[in-house]
């Protein structure tokens, strides 16, 4: 079979070669019949020994027969069974390779499952928010405290069970309670068996100790629980009081919003699985139609107009704006569109405004004029409302009839905010397909694309997305804790999600084959 690159890569390799599709290592092995024993090749299970040739990680492989006579090429690989543990039995997939042909062996997680779509076992979740508790996100990590004497000078703190842990984790010790309100967000630094050596008192925390916090369950005492955190930590931990984007589109967490972590090496995320939705904004409409940049507003030159917007249910602003001397109609450089968003620019400016850093934009949608909310939050709304401020009740748009804007009574009600579809119908023939346009998705390098851009590490789920929807709140889908999740292991015998080793071995009684395995 003829040697072809992985579809879309452009190079050989996925970053454990060297990158650009040229031979790291090569070695070419003479193989002759045996009726018992297969000839190991390469071993990538444990340490560098000259007899079995261990590889460690492989990278990406190439077996070419390179003899005379027709061979076998043998991939071991571990049986997933049960849905829940890798098998201690070792199966072989019998590839026989004539003079000449050669196969690629991806350097990808692989198992032989003893049910047909066991690579699919382990936990899926399905468009969950966030979990948010008392304004501040964090989940139990599954382990506690086993530090009786731990003070705020300490840089290092004793758990239970410090397999739930990966170096560069942040942790969180302490929550919001009745009696105490006192969180401390540390970055681990290094893990030695249950022993965490930390860097404390982060994102705008402060430390924390056993006589700060005493509560036995959410404090610092022994046997309290250790949290993950996954606030925006791209600002300080009490920045926002749901999980959401900042006004540049960021959000970034140390874990998988606490999916996906275990006591075993079998945790982290499937590769692929990924799928991260945002809010609409909230918006409301005036319920007009054919309405273009050139339409004229019919409202009077050199007028000055007043109306109220509430926006993500904050109390109602008045909003003044002055019709050009010359220009009536809703688009242009000074026309009617221009001077209303000027004048809430203003708005979100003043610090005395009820809307002071409170964002909404006006605009033409589909013929109507569409005011908007500047928020992705799942509490983004707009609320309209008659201005009253005005000198005179005529210039009040929507306590009557106002030029083209409509009172108040016969403009739409609002649109709450909502989350995209996850499936789209075609108009004409019903046909439906998913909505991809409206998702973040994984690449399964660990790269998101889509509705903005990033990285996911499948190990630790630490996620860093950027050039997303501001100001968004969000739900995620994925895959976890099954034998494709997490990162490849050739060496752990509860995660044996990978080539084990090649043997070799022919048909033929009487010649001498000759297999060529190479690192590419």
């Amino acid at each position: 079979m003829a040697y072809t690159a992985p579809p879309g890569s452009g190079v050989l390799g996925n970053g454990n070669g060297n990158g650009n599709g040229t031979v790291v290592k090569e070695r070419v092995k003479s193989i002759g019949y045996s009726a018992t024993v297969n000839k190991l090749l390469l071993d990538v299970e444990a340490d560098t020994t000259e007899g079995s040739v261990k590889e460690g990680t492989i990278g990406d492989l190439k077996i070419k027969n390179t003899g005379n006579h027709p061979a076998f090429a043998i991939l071991a690989y571990r049986l997933w069974t049960t849905a829940t543990a890798m098998s201690g039995t070792t199966y072989h997939v019998n590839c026989l390779l004539k003079p000449g042909e050669e196969m690629y062996v991806p350097d990808t997680p692989v198992v032989i499952a003893d049910e047909t779509i066991e690579q699919l076992a382990g936990t899926a979740v399905t468009s969950s928010a966030p979990s948010v508790t008392a304004n501040f996100a964090y989940s139990d990590s599954g382990t506690t405290i086993d530090d009786a004497t731990f003070e705020d000078a300490d840089t290092s703190i004793t758990v239970d069970d410090g397999d739930f842990f990966r170096v560069n984790d942040l942790i969180q010790l302490g929550i919001n309670n009745v009696t105490v309100t006192k969180i401390e967000i540390c970055r681990i630094t290094a893990i030695s068996t249950n022993l965490l050596t930390l860097e404390r008192a982060l994102f705008g925390t402060t430390a924390n100790d056993k006589d700060a916090q005493t509560n036995a369950t959410s404090g610092v005492v022994d046997n309290a629980k250790v949290y993950f955190p996954f606030f925006n930590a791209y600002h300080d931990h009490d920045k926002y009081t749901v999980v959401q984007t900042d006004s540049n589109g960021k959000f970034k967490a140390t874990n998988f919003f606490g999916e996906g972590r275990a006591a075993t090496h079998l945790q982290g995320l499937t590769p692929g699985s990924v799928a991260i939705k945002f809010y609409n904004s909230g918006y409301q409409e005036l319920g007009l139609s054919g309405i273009t940049s050139g339409t004229d507003s019919a409202l009077t030159a050199s007028g000055s107009y007043w109306f109220k917007i509430a926006i993500d249910g904050g109390t109602a602003e008045a909003i003044n704006f002055t019709v050009d001397s010359s220009n009536t109609n809703f688009g242009g450089t000074n026309g009617i569109i221009s001077k209303m968003q000027a004048a809430m620019d203003d708005k979100y400016k003043n610090t005395a405004s009820n809307t002071f850093e409170q964002k909404s934009t006006v605009g033409i949608v589909n013929g109507d004029i569409r005011f908007t909310s500047g928020t992705h939050l799942s509490t983004s709304a707009i609320a309209l409302t008659a201005g009253t401020d005005g000198a005179s009740a005529s210039y009040n748009i929507f306590a009557q009839q106002n030029g083209r804007f409509p009172a108040l009574a016969n403009i739409k009600s609002a649109v709450a905010a909502k989350l995209p579809d996850d499936t789209l119908y075609d108009r004409v023939t019903y046909a439906s397909s998913p909505n991809e346009g409206a998702f973040l998705f994984d690449d399964g390098y660990g790269r998101l694309w889509g509705v903005g851009t990033g990285t996911v590490n499948y190990e630790t789920g630490a996620i860093d997305m950027t050039g997303c929807p501001v100001n968004a709140e969000f739900v995620y889908s994925c895959l976890h804790t099954s034998a494709f999740s997490g990162k490849q292991n050739a060496t752990d015998s509860a995660k044996m999600n990978s080539l084990k080793a090649i043997y070799g071995n022919m048909p033929n009684q009487k010649g001498t084959g000759q297999l060529t395995v190479t690192r590419i």
